[in-house]
């Protein structure tokens, strides 16, 4: 392993992709809230209990739930808040937002820079990870989705400067700990981290494909299917894909299973067993816990709007 930074990473430049695809927000229509009436708690005596069915503020902008990439936070669209952390960065060159063209177009995107470019959704992830990242330039292809609004080009740039010192790599992945989401995001909701040995992480939704990773998608079936599948279970933690180890790698690396079982799995072997899957090195990138706090529901959108105001 490289341990020195490489200021010539990715030939100086590397091209981002953002994935805007249709996506949709999460409204809940109803609210049950249960409380007393009595200030004393006896679970045995419902009739001490009031339901109250409650609606939650109706989203403004409609448009928006249902292409969420495009929902506006503080007046703004959401992938432009991703859009302008990327074309600030020292190291993204050219820029290129996959999604439907007609969506984007009620959006407030500047077509005009000179680094932002459009490619029309294909209809799913891997078909736009390929569609987008064969309309780029660089050696290396960051790739973005387009609901992290908190993300800056800070983030980035230390993400791609920590991909550098690992020039093994052919998928470079964020996570964040939640010890780093505590300290800086305590009031926002998160879904669940995983353990890994001592430490609860997360994945982030910025990763990094190397060219040749990218052609090899394009052309293995095979490839396409497991890449597929790791994304649809992204926010389900490691467990999923370790019950696939059986499937990719040897009998001796079940016994990583039971290190996961018993929590002492290290972030190294899980990038042995992540790489064993797909035969290209899986580099885990420890990153800020902005890469990693999506939108998802509408009642994420309130609470960072409320941090977005704040800043």
């Amino acid at each position: 392993m490289n341990t020195k930074y490489n200021p010539n990473f990715a030939e100086n430049s590397i091209d981002a992709v953002v994935l805007a695809g249709k996506s949709e927000l999460t409204v809940q229509d109803n609210l049950n809230i249960t409380y007393p009436y009595f200030p004393i708690y006896n679970s045995y005596i419902p009739s001490l209990y009031h339901i109250e069915n409650m609606n939650p503020p109706k989203p403004i902008d409609k448009a928006g739930i249902d292409y969420k990439a495009i929902i506006k936070i503080d007046g703004k669209p959401m992938v432009n808040y991703v859009m302008e952390a990327l074309a600030e960065s020292g190291y993204i060159n050219n820029i290129y937002v996959v999604g439907e063209e007609d969506q984007l177009n009620k959006a407030d995107i500047p077509r005009g820079k000179e680094k932002i470019k459009f490619v029309d959704d294909q209809g799913s992830f891997v078909d736009n990870l390929i569609e987008g990242g064969n309309k780029t330039k660089s050696k290396k292809i960051l790739y973005s989705t387009s609901d992290i609004p908190l993300i800056t080009s800070k983030d980035i740039d230390n993400f791609i400067e920590e991909c550098s010192y690992r020039r093994d790599g052919h998928f470079y992945l964020a996570y964040y700990l939640k010890e780093d989401y505590e300290k800086n995001f305590s009031g926002v909701k998160s879904g669940k981290f995983y353990q890994l040995d001592d430490k609860f992480v997360k994945n982030g939704y910025i990763f990094m494909l190397d060219r040749d990773f990218l052609d090899d998608i394009n052309k293995n079936k095979a490839m396409r299917n497991t890449i597929a599948f790791l994304y649809s279970g992204r926010k389900k933690g490691l467990w999923p894909y370790l019950k696939l180890i059986h499937r990719y790698l040897s009998f001796a690396s079940l016994s990583l299973l039971i290190k996961y079982k018993r929590r002492t799995l290290t972030i190294d072997e899980a990038e042995k067993i992540l790489s064993g899957i797909i035969k290209h090195n899986i580099v885990a990138i420890k990153s800020s816990s902005q890469v990693g706090i999506d939108v998802d529901s509408y009642e994420e959108l309130q609470n960072i709007e409320k941090i977005i105001k704040k800043q």
